[in-house]
């Protein structure tokens, strides 16, 4: 950013001394002409005006060589420097696109596993479930049934319906509420 600025700088302040030194120029040479006619001499100092503006366009083409040929290499300097980094440029991005082929491998085989040992703990579930929790819930289930009927055949409890049950918790439960809010 600073060079840009000093740049730009540069190329004002060389616009303005051009400007000035045309200028002056012009205006010696207006003088020059308006002199030689009051003396008599206008078509000498014309040839020596013609001669300088030669020379100055010699002078000024070959400058303009020497700076077509400055940039031609700085151009050469410019592809000989980049040449190098594209090429590190392209080694990294093709060591990037093994890096990242190689990952996305390892994430497919670590998806892969996951998937075959969620199945297994799926199988393995279900089969536990049903030789194993099934029966014992059904067991558990003639059991606390079978109790329940000894009870009332024995006289020793009584056949609650599942409404008369619900509402004794709800009652229990709301009792343990206003208990705890009292405190």
């Amino acid at each position: 950013m600073a060079s840009q600025g000093s740049t730009a700088r540069s190329v004002e302040k060389t616009t303005r001394y051009v400007i000035l030194i045309a200028s002056i120029v012009l205006a010696v040479m207006i003088t020059g002409f308006i002199v030689a006619r009051i003396f008599g001499v206008l078509l000498p100092v014309f040839y020596v005006a013609i001669i300088v503006l030669a020379s100055v366009l010699i002078i000024s083409t070959v400058l303009l060589i020497y700076t077509l040929l400055t940039a031609l290499h700085t151009l050469a300097t410019m592809r000989d420097e980049i040449n190098p980094m594209l090429l590190s440029l392209q080694h990294t991005v093709e060591m990037v696109t093994a890096s990242v082929d190689e990952t996305t491998e390892a994430v497919k085989e670590t998806t892969r596993s996951a998937s075959q040992t969620a199945t297994t703990m799926s199988s393995t579930i279900r089969l536990a479930t049903q030789f194993m929790g099934v029966p014992t819930v059904r067991a558990v289930g003639v059991l606390v049934g079978g109790q329940q009927m000894l009870r009332i055949f024995f006289g020793k409890g009584y056949a609650r319906s599942r409404y008369v049950e619900r509402r004794q918790q709800q009652l229990e439960l709301l009792d343990v509420d206003s208990t705890s809010k009292g405190e």
